[in-house]
């Protein structure tokens, strides 16, 4: 399959003075020319360039027996509101688009909210004295759920894209998360999971919550699910910690050092975990990297 970047329409390609039908038919055509240049080049690209982590540094909350994150540290991080009521995580990975979880995605009337911290302060987010603005609000005008999804009982292909109804400006506290295309992710055996989801208490979170999970052998997670999986998907386990309601469609994410410095890479989505959260569970996640190029042409096609 060929794997394409995707680039925005920006100011050395558009005119401001064009239309805004005109802007979309020369951002297609970048596209394009991206395209051959990728497959004549064989060279890996970043769905965004400009992503990764704050470019401010962290004063430094855990799902299931996990910790707070430091303010600025997922910027990445969204908060899906369906009908009034938050229901799950997921990811930025460009300036309109939200990657998370097929299952999370319902008919309801949806919004999503970027650079959210701690989500009961309805203007500011502060952590150790440090503050940032209130979250961005964002109305959902599209869902993409994969074609396949709900035909197997193992939840294969429990992923899926919500399109904002306009981009967002990225900023310290609101930037993707890396996607690296026409390229193999390095191999990882841990990786950090962030989210708002309910805690040993029963309770959702106030703060956005992250946690450390290890990789372990898909045959654990065969055996305590009875089920199958495959290489769609991630296995993790933990004595310590475990997701829990509302962690779903949130980043499986890993420190990856790329062009010189350590980025933040999205490996995987949080699809299904033991059903009463407890700290001794195992988790399933979508395997991101299976699915780039399902991304890659709903992206371009939406």
């Amino acid at each position: 399959m060929i794997r394409i970047p995707i680039k925005e329409s920006g100011d050395e390609f558009v005119s401001l003075s064009l239309s805004n039908t005109m802007q979309r038919v020369i951002g297609v055509f970048a596209v394009l020319a991206c395209l051959f240049l990728g497959i004549i080049n064989g060279s890996a690209f970043l769905l965004e360039s400009n992503c990764g982590k704050s470019q401010r540094s962290d004063n430094y909350g855990m799902i299931g027996g996990g910790e707070t994150t430091g303010i600025f540290s997922n910027p990445w991080m969204v908060l899906i509101i369906a009908g009034g009521i938050p229901t799950c995580g997921g990811s930025l990975i460009t300036s309109r688009f939200v990657l998370t979880a097929a299952h999370c995605i319902s008919c309801n009337k949806t919004i999503v909210r970027l650079g959210d911290y701690l989500t009961v302060n309805p203007e500011n987010d502060c952590s150790t004295g440090v503050c940032i603005p209130r979250a961005y609000i964002k109305h959902v005008d599209k869902k993409i759920i994969h074609a396949d999804f709900n035909k197997t009982v193992s939840l294969q292909y429990d992923i899926g894209l919500l399109r904002m109804t306009d981009k967002v400006e990225f900023s310290d506290y609101v930037r993707p998360i890396c996607l690296l295309l026409n390229a193999k992710m390095e191999h990882v055996l841990q990786f950090n999971v962030t989210g708002w989801g309910r805690r040993e208490n029963g309770e959702m979170s106030r703060v956005l919550l992250k946690t450390t999970l290890p990789r372990v052998y898909n045959y654990y997670c065969d055996n305590h699910f009875n089920t199958k999986t495959d290489q769609t998907q991630i296995c993790t386990g933990s004595y310590t910690s475990e997701t829990c309601e509302g962690d779903s469609g949130g980043p499986l994410s890993a420190e990856v050092f790329y062009e010189g410095q350590f980025r933040p890479f999205l490996y995987g989505v949080v699809s299904y975990g033991s059903q009463y959260c407890t700290t001794e569970g195992l988790n399933v996640h979508t395997n991101v990297e299976q699915y780039v190029d399902w991304i890659v042409r709903a992206l371009i096609h939406n």
